[in-house]
């Protein structure tokens, strides 16, 4: 009786949240049902239930997004966009596409932007789910075999997002943090999921053994449609986060249990990080913004990190080649992803990407230049890539911008910048080991 009146009263205070989501009791008492088995599941005690709503999509779609902006701002994820543009990472609108999908997560249900309302659509969790036929309705298989409604494991995923992940991430974020702190909450939330579908009928093992996993059961419902439909940038840092976060997830609960897990997500900050469990965590690498000439009217206007998963995904999706994307980020210390514009008034100064990397190894560094070499011939076939006797490093001059690759021991630079501002930016060497305005002294 007691819960009852508290699930009433979650209702009546649902209702003045307005048309696009409102209370429904039967949904209120099914998550917190679901919420109670997560909690036992993960061994965490709830700080406090999840309200759980109806909401369309437009509604929830509209919470994703106020999410991502607070992640990074429209204008921030514009400037990066044509940063990843330059180094080759798809043609603008990625990283916006994939903060939002990231904000949005599993298809139907959606947290709010407060991470305290879980949204669910109309059609979802609806009180004769998996009740019909077994025989022609798959979803009353699902019950039949498992127990569990299909749609629980998706509340479930967001129950263990509620119990585990603590506060939200504050922008702005670079790629590479929010890739880390992603694909490990997503993987966690995802191994709980399917250890509430499968716990009853006693194949945990085959869960942590990554055997059972979430793109396969429950007709996909625990991974997003946008890593099924996004471009190929998108796709795979998706990939990323919800198939190897969960198999690096399930790893970890495999040695030990949730405990374990809850503590190498908060030691594990980088790609690197949650790639090579066998690793202790990278330091962070310090690496000073870009010199930049005066008179040319730029300014810093985004800094991300594309990580050892962005370097992959870069490497492997512009030439073909998997096994050359995991050589060229292999042996990552750290980057950093410099977009340098005019302020609106001076875009006659056009925009300038940097990129520095740092390597454990000289030879990681050359694998890492040679790999963005071949990045730009796959790019730009008819126009060579050679060695510039003036200034150092190589370079490919094409039609829209100059880009530059040169190396300094274990670090890497590469510098894209229209034939008029490459110009301004390059001296060319008047001896050797000279310093040179803008580019990364010779050794």
């Amino acid at each position: 009786m007691r819960r009852s009146l508290a699930l009433i009263g979650s209702a009546l205070a649902a209702i003045t949240l307005g048309a696009t989501q409102t209370a429904d009791v039967d949904v209120l008492e099914q998550v917190r049902s679901v919420e109670d088995r997560i909690a036992a599941i993960v061994r965490a005690r709830p700080q406090g239930h999840l309200l759980a709503l109806r909401a369309d999509e437009a509604a929830r779609n509209a919470e994703a997004r106020v999410r991502a902006d607070r992640w990074l701002s429209p204008a921030q994820a514009a400037a990066r966009g044509r940063a990843w543009r330059d180094v080759g990472l798809g043609s603008g609108p990625e990283p916006g596409e994939l903060l939002l999908a990231l904000a949005s997560d599993l298809d139907g249900m959606t947290l709010d932007a407060s991470r305290t309302r879980l949204l669910v659509d109309p059609e979802r969790l609806r009180a004769d789910d998996g009740r019909g036929d077994p025989e022609q309705d798959a979803e009353s298989s699902v019950l039949l075999a498992t127990g569990v409604a299909p749609d629980e494991p998706v509340a479930g995923h967001y129950a263990a997002h509620a119990l585990l992940d603590g506060a939200d991430v504050a922008g702005p974020v670079t790629t590479d943090a929010l890739l880390a702190r992603a694909s490990m909450a997503e993987g966690s939330a995802n191994l709980a999921a399917l250890l509430l579908l499968f716990g009853g009928v006693g194949l945990e093992s085959e869960v942590v053994a990554g055997t059972l996993r979430p793109e396969d059961a429950l007709g996909g419902r625990l991974v997003p449609g946008a890593m099924r439909s996004g471009s190929p940038a998108v796709t795979s840092l998706l990939q990323f986060v919800y198939l190897d976060g969960f198999a690096q997830m399930a790893a970890l609960a495999k040695k030990a249990d949730f405990g374990h897990v809850s503590r190498e997500r908060q030691r594990r900050k980088t790609t690197r990080d949650v790639l090579h469990l066998d690793r202790a965590p990278a330091a962070a690498a310090d690496l000073a913004v870009p010199a930049v000439p005066a008179g040319t009217g730029l300014s810093v206007v985004d800094r991300d990190v594309l990580g050892e998963q962005g370097i992959i995904s870069l490497v492997s999706l512009t030439t073909g080649k998997d096994n050359l994307g995991m050589i060229a980020g292999d042996g990552w210390i750290g980057d950093a992803l410099f977009r340098l514009e005019a302020p609106a008034e001076r875009t006659d100064a056009g925009g300038l990407t940097v990129w520095v990397s740092r390597w454990a190894t000289e030879e990681d560094a050359k694998d890492f230049a040679y790999g963005v070499e071949r990045c730009l011939q796959a790019r730009f076939p008819a126009v060579p890539v050679a060695d510039d006797p003036g200034v150092g490093g190589r370079v490919l001059r094409e039609s829209a911008a100059v880009h530059r690759i040169t190396r300094s021991g274990v670090e890497v630079r590469v510098q894209v910048a229209s034939q008029e501002l490459d110009a301004r930016l390059v001296v060319p060497e008047k001896k050797k080991g000279t310093e040179r305005r803008g580019q990364p002294p010779r050794k």
